[in-house]
């Protein structure tokens, strides 16, 4: 079991991240409704904005910065996304778009591999949409902080609000039976 304890760190904003491709508006829409319901701003950048700039400016902030694009990608300063949260010690919650039936494919394990060899403080995955599987979330070892159904699923707000209550209390554990929903 991995267990993920995340603590506060130098900033008040937590990054939201895709592990993997990601719709950009799926990924917009999400990220708004967890500022909404957590009452703090949603910072929007983009993969060719400067990241010291970006996280420069959220460590005087309160809110979520969500990150457009593939934050693994080479910028042309010869650095990521990725490398730019781990220096900048900028808590991030990586988001998996789950297959239809519930599969993880393996952009959520490799986006996770890369955060802890390069030091990012990673608080968790979430997984968007699909079925959620706690069995086989369990088997793939990652630090799974819960599951956001689609909108039109009865469960969405339910996962929602346990994800944001997660948030705001700092409790991530990544145990997968304390999965929001």
């Amino acid at each position: 079991m991995v267990v993920v304890r995340w603590r506060a760190m130098s900033t008040s904003c937590l990054a939201l991240v895709g592990a993997g491709p990601l719709p950009e508006l799926l990924l917009q829409r999400f990220s708004k409704d967890v500022a909404d319901l957590r009452g703090s701003t949603q910072i929007t950048a983009a993969m060719n904005d400067d990241p010291d700039a970006v996280l420069s400016d959220c460590t005087s902030r309160t809110g979520l910065l969500c990150l457009n694009g593939d934050a693994a990608r080479l910028l042309p300063r010869g650095s990521s996304w990725l490398e730019a949260l781990a220096d900048w010690r900028m808590p991030t919650l990586l988001l998996a778009l789950a297959d239809a039936d519930g599969e993880m494919p393996g952009h959520a394990a490799a986006h996770a591999a890369l955060c802890r060899q390069l030091h990012v403080p990673l608080v968790g995955l979430v997984q968007l949409q699909g079925h959620w599987d706690a069995s086989a979330r369990r088997r793939d070892g990652l630090p799974w902080c819960g599951w956001v159904p689609d909108t039109d699923h009865p469960r969405h707000e339910d996962g929602l609000d346990a994800l944001v209550e997660r948030i705001s209390r700092g409790r991530f554990t990544g145990q997968v039976a304390r999965a929001a929903v």
